[in-house]
């Protein structure tokens, strides 16, 4: 905590909450042209398919409720993800109203160059900073991705995600 932040240290998780919004987006605007030669996807079509890879059989209400978006935009993505070959939809065995998602093998090849993009941009930014800063957030990579899973779980299960801007 600094000199200048209130003792429940709100400051500071304001600071690293700004710093890991405008991270995110930088790393994924650096490699946004999603390597392999492919056209890239629209960026909501690329977080639909990350989920559904993540949770194969969710539905489309599912996936608006974890990303937080509106369920007619998510069906738009689906469409598209479907066509493209990157989701196949099926009726859910016990209710066949419910369509399931899942990734096709080609979404995870369309997935995996580009976070490794977002890794090669994220480890050219810290080259550019000092060792010691360098290695600290090396080391917070973990304990983030671990506050990340936390933080999305707490959502799903609210049924509720974070404010848009």
């Amino acid at each position: 905590m600094t000199a200048t932040s209130p003792a429940d240290g709100t400051d500071d998780l304001r600071v690293l909450a700004v710093a890991l919004h405008d991270l995110s987006r930088a790393v994924r605007r650096a490699e946004g042209g999603q390597d392999g030669g492919l056209p890239p996807l629209p960026p909501t079509e690329f977080e639909v398919m990350r989920y559904v890879d993540a949770h194969p059989g969710t539905s489309v209400g599912g996936v608006a409720a974890g990303l937080d978006l509106r369920q007619s935009n998510v069906s738009a993505a689906v469409r598209g993800l479907v066509g493209r070959g990157l989701v196949e939809r099926a009726a859910d065995a016990g209710d066949r109203r419910v369509t399931r998602l899942h990734p096709t093998p080609h979404a995870r090849e369309r997935r995996e160059p580009v976070e490794a993009g977002w890794a090669r941009t994220l480890g050219a930014a810290l080259a550019d900073l000092p060792a010691a800063d360098a290695d600290a957030v090396r080391r917070a990579a973990a304990p983030l991705a671990r506050l990340a899973a936390r933080t999305r779980a707490a959502g799903e299960r609210d049924g509720a995600g974070v404010s848009r801007p």
